[in-house]
C-alpha cells in the first residue's frame, strides 16, 4: 500500500445526510478508500429522489436512507469502516455524533448547516459544505484553525434561517458535480494538500453551461462576523 493511500485508510469523516449530493461524494470517499465514514441521515428513500440520489433504486423505496446507503458503499468497498446514524442532527446530538470525527461535511437544510457550522468552529475541525439548485452547484470548506470565513460569513444572509424556503429542482448533472468537488475537499485534508481547499471563496458551476473554467465567488472571512467572531 502507498504512503498516501495509508493516509485516506487512516482518515475518519462524518457526512451530514446521504441524499443527492451525498450519494456522489459518498461513493467517492468509499471508491477512494477513505477508511472509516460516519453517514448521518433519518430520512427514507422516496421515489421523487431517485431522479438525483444515484445511491437508491426502486427497491429501496420506503427503506432508511442511512441503511442502504451504508450496504451499497459497503458492497462497493468491503475493506473500510462505514457507521450509519439514523438521526437528525440537532443540538442534543451533534457533540456525540461528530466528537470522534475530524472532519465534516454539510450541505442540508438552514438549521442543520448552521449548527454544524457552530460546532466546528467551537471544536476548531474543518467543514466541507457543498450544495445544488436547479442547475447549479458550489463548494465551500472552512478551516477555524486558519480563522478562514465560516458558512455565515459566506452567506451571510441564510445565518439565522432555521428553514428551508421549500423544495427546489435540482438535476442529476448539478448534484454529481457538487458531490464529486465535496469529495475533493475531503481529500485534500486527509492528503495534505490543505493549501489547495476552497476556502475564502466558493467554487460555483453551471450544469448545463460547463464551458472554460469553475467560477469563484470570493467571500473572506468577515471580523464582524456575528457566529465566527465568537470563536476566534
Amino acid at each position: 500500500m502507498g504512503a498516501r493511500q495509508a493516509q485516506l485508510q487512516n482518515a475518519h469523516v462524518a457526512v451530514i445526510g446521504a441524499g443527492g449530493v451525498k450519494s456522489p461524494l459518498l461513493l467517492c470517499l468509499a471508491a477512494g478508500g477513505v477508511g472509516r465514514i460516519d453517514i448521518i441521515e433519518f430520512d427514507r428513500v422516496e421515489l421523487s429522489n431517485l431522479n438525483r440520489q444515484i445511491l437508491y433504486r426502486t427497491s429501496d423505496i420506503g427503506k432508511l436512507k442511512g441503511e442502504v446507503a451504508q450496504a451499497n458503499l459497503l458492497d462497493l468497498n468491503p475493506e473500510i469502516d462505514i457507521r450509519c446514524f439514523n438521526e437528525r442532527v440537532c443540538e442534543q446530538n451533534v457533540g456525540r455524533l461528530l466528537a470522534e470525527s475530524p472532519l465534516s461535511v454539510e450541505g442540508g437544510a438552514p438549521a442543520g448547516r448552521n449548527l454544524i457550522n457552530r460546532y466546528c468552529l467551537s471544536s476548531g475541525k474543518p467543514m466541507v459544505h457543498c450544495s445544488a439548485q436547479f442547475a447549479y452547484g458550489y463548494v465551500f470548506s472552512m478551516i477555524p484553525q486558519q480563522r478562514t470565513a465560516c458558512l455565515a460569513c459566506a452567506f451571510p444572509d441564510d445565518h439565522t434561517r432555521s428553514h428551508s424556503s421549500g423544495p427546489v429542482p435540482v438535476n442529476a448533472l448539478s448534484t454529481m458535480i457538487a458531490g464529486t468537488l465535496g469529495a475533493a475537499e475531503v481529500m485534500k485534508w486527509f492528503l495534505g494538500y490543505r493549501d489547495f481547499m476552497t476556502v475564502d471563496r466558493k467554487k460555483c458551476f453551471n450544469s448545463l453551461l460547463m464551458v472554460g473554467d469553475f467560477e469563484f465567488e470570493e467571500c473572506p472571512r468577515n471580523p464582524a462576523c456575528p457566529i465566527c467572531s465568537r470563536f476566534q
